[in-house]
Formats: C-alpha cells, structure tokens, sequence
C-alpha cells in the first residue's frame, strides 16, 4: 500500500539554462544487497539471500531506453527526434535512502526509419553522468536524481540535470497501474485522473499501453538536461 503521496514536488531550481529534455523507461533492472561490513563490489557474492537486518546498501545496475528527445534550442548534442540511451549503477545506503549514482548515456539516430528495428539505431553522441539517487520518497511512486553530465565527443560540454523516476503502482480497487502526476511539462498526462490514497485524492496518469513489457508496467524516467 502506497503512502498518500507528497505530488507537489516542482524541479528543483537551476542556475543553467535547460537544453533538452526525454523521458526514459527503464527496461532492465538487476539489483544485489549487500550487508553490514561486506565489500562493496562487484566481485562481493552473497550465496544466501541476507536477513533484511543485515542489509546496508542497495546496489543496482539498470539500463533504459527513450525516443523522442525535446531539444531546447539548438544544442549540438541533443537533436528532435533522437532515441537515447542510458546505463547507471546506483549505490544507495538504506539508512538514508540515498546514495550516488554514474553511467553513460548515448544520443542516438535511427539510420533506417523506414523500419522500426534497434539495430537500425546509430550513436551520435555520448555523455559521462554522475549524481545523486534519493528513494526516499518511493514509497509515494517517486525518486528523484539530479547530477551533472559531460559529454564525451566534441564539441565538449556538460552542465546539471535533474529528474524523477515515476514509479508503477496500483490503486486499492483497481485492477489498472498509474503513474503519479507530478505535472512535468516534458511528460504530460494525456488523462489526469483522481484516486483515493488513504482517503486522500492523488492526481494521477494511467500507464499506457505501450509502456509495459512482457506484461510488466515500467519505471518511467523523466530529466531535464542544463547548460
């Protein structure tokens, strides 16, 4: 059961200008506990599920996948129409619920458009992410990350980003999966609906469609890319 979400949750103020804007779902998700006094590793294996007592940290390796990227202006790097790309690892300590993250993005171009195939899909551009992961407020169907990106192709750049992972969830009564409605203007709500929470109306946006995979609703992430 979900807590009655804290929805007023505007983008955090930036000094920089923004330069785009996407919306990503994550489509892969592997996570690994690891306890009190363990290396934190990729070579640290666990052979027996931890007691949740002993659990410290929560280490995730994820990857997603996005169309339709919204320049703002008339930057090199992020273009109309492009596909991109991302992979992170986020660390994140459970006493806190927050932790960093880092990965690599790519900015993609479909070479074939006339056939709708991945491997038609071609890197125009790539960029080093870095920052900060807060699952404080997943239990209310968000998280929020804000960081920094440098691209990693010429012409250089880099600047700050912020965004929120919208996460699936149901509402009692309800066989549907809704996404929270935090009003972001890079992600509207083509249905903004209402449901009880706890007694308390939450505005939400049904999951569409075409954002399940094998059955399975995704995690959207919505960011906004500064300069």
């Amino acid at each position: 059961m979900l807590a009655v979400a804290a929805w007023v949750a505007p983008l955090p103020a930036s000094a920089q200008d923004p330069v785009a804007s996407a919306v990503l779902y994550e489509v892969n998700e592997a996570l690994r506990f690891v306890k009190r006094g363990d290396r934190d590793s990729d070579r640290t294996r666990e052979r027996r599920r931890p007691d949740t007592a002993e659990i410290a940290k929560r280490v995730a390796h994820a990857s997603l996948l996005g169309r339709d990227v919204m320049p703002v202006g008339t930057h090199p790097m992020f273009k109309a129409g492009s596909f991109i790309q991302a992979d992170a690892k986020s660390n994140v300590d459970l006493a806190t619920g927050k932790g960093p993250i880092s990965g690599k993005l790519k900015l993609l171009s479909d070479m074939d458009p006339n056939r709708e195939s991945l491997d038609t899909l071609v890197v125009d551009h790539e960029a080093f992410v870095r920052g900060e992961l807060d699952l404080t407020t997943a239990m209310q169907g968000y998280a929020s990350i804000s960081g920094r990106w440098t691209s990693v192709w010429r012409p250089r750049a880099e600047g700050q980003l912020q965004g929120f992972f919208l996460i699936p969830f149901q509402a009692p009564g309800d066989e549907r999966f809704f996404y929270l409605d935090l009003g972001l203007p890079a992600a509207p709500c083509a249905k903004p609906e209402l449901v009880y929470l706890q007694g308390q109306p939450v505005p939400v946006c049904a999951v569409e469609a075409d954002e399940f995979a094998l059955g399975i609703p995704l995690t959207k992430l919505v960011v906004t890319f500064y300069q």
